[in-house]
């Protein structure tokens, strides 16, 4: 996702660094786990060190729902597409 060649790099972050861990990340000896995971660390360090993105919004969203109102759920895993479920008691 933020290799230098990946459309889907839009912070447009490239070094030649991170491309060189990346592609210790994606080499042959990554098929080894603990090397995979230590690869990954690295890069999430250096990641971290550089700052390469810097959230300058945040976003949230409240939702106000009766205590009344049953089998309902602000779970996003539950995705309540399913209203016939949801009531209302007294």
């Amino acid at each position: 996702m933020y290799s230098e060649t990946n459309p889907m790099n839009d912070s447009r972050f490239v070094t030649k660094e991170n491309n060189k861990l990346l592609d210790e990340i994606d080499s042959t000896k990554a098929f080894n786990h603990k090397y995979r995971v230590a690869a990954f660390h690295k890069w999430q360090q250096y990641m971290n060190d550089e700052a390469y993105i810097v959230p300058m919004t945040n976003s949230y969203a409240i939702q106000a729902v009766n205590n009344k109102i049953v089998n309902n759920s602000l779970k996003p895993t539950a995705a309540n597409s399913v209203w016939y479920k949801v009531g209302f008691s007294k």
